[in-house]
Formats: structure tokens, C-alpha cells, sequence
């Protein structure tokens, strides 16, 4: 899932197991280090459902 998701950023996954960088883009590395450490299935489903209701809160319209 991490290569997955490093393809995507376009990043190599030992990026994720790095010091993360600052900004944004470490914001989202912490963010996916900690999603990778929850292990339980309704714990992600209410990360996911908090990570959603703060970006329609902030104006995102298109959360699937």
C-alpha cells in the first residue's frame, strides 16, 4: 500500500520512513504513518468519517 501510495506522489516509499520534510508535505506523511499504525478497521472508519466532515466543514463538496 505505501509503494501504492508513493508511486502516486510520485515519492519513493523510504521517503515515508524518513525524517518528514516540512509543510504539507509532512503534515501528510505524519498523517499516513499514523493511518498505517491503526490497525482496526472501525478505528480508520472514524478517522476517515472525521477526516471528511473537516474538509466539507472547510468546503469540500465532493467527499466520496
Amino acid at each position: 500500500m505505501l509503494e501504492q501510495l508513493a508511486r502516486e506522489l510520485n515519492v519513493p516509499a523510504e521517503a515515508f520512513l524518513d525524517e518528514p520534510p516540512d509543510g504539507d508535505a509532512g503534515e501528510l506523511f505524519a498523517l499516513v504513518r499514523h493511518w498505517l499504525a491503526i490497525g482496526d478497521s472501525q478505528a480508520r472508519r472514524r478517522v476517515l468519517s472525521l477526516a471528511r466532515q473537516e474538509a466539507e466543514r472547510s468546503g469540500y463538496s465532493e467527499c466520496a
